[in-house]
């Protein structure tokens, strides 16, 4: 495995260190029991954290941010994003089992600001090796259970 394939999610970090902020400021629980919140919450952590793991795994000792070659195996067969997927899951999981309305609130917008850096590598991906990419992109989708686009 090559370790310096697991990125640093700095959205997802940058989540966690707002949520924390306003936490300290102002506490915002969610509506759900702590159990509740731990029930669904920890095995949505620990999922996410296996996806990325898994997606190291099956990038074996390609360099994916130098775009060697292009991983369609493994966890790249489910979504051709599995470490961001990881990691969302586990941040929207870690704010489920919180239970902090903060964590969940700011991991959201983290989604949605790597959903605009999955558009810009995307497209270079597209540019390095068109035709392949273009029909992996049709058949996996960006991310689980979505359609391809």
């Amino acid at each position: 495995m090559r370790w310096s394939n697991v990125p640093i999610p700095e959205p997802h970090i940058a989540a966690i260190a707002a949520a924390a902020a306003l936490h300290f400021v102002l506490p915002l629980r969610l509506p759900v029991g702590r159990r509740a919140g731990r029930l669904v919450g920890g095995p949505m952590m620990a999922g996410g954290i296996g996806l990325a793991a898994w997606a190291v795994a099956s990038a074996e000792e390609t360099d994916v941010e130098q775009d060697e070659a292009l991983v369609t195996e493994g966890a790249y067969a489910l979504t051709r994003n599995p470490m961001y997927v990881g990691w969302s899951l586990a941040v929207l999981g870690l704010g489920l089992a919180a239970p902090s309305a903060w964590l969940v609130a700011t991991g959201l917008l983290a989604m949605t600001a790597l959903d605009r850096e999955v558009d810009a590598e995307e497209a270079r991906l597209l540019r390095r090796f068109g035709p392949e990419y273009a029909a992996y992109r049709g058949r996996v989708p960006r991310y689980v259970l979505s359609g391809s686009r």
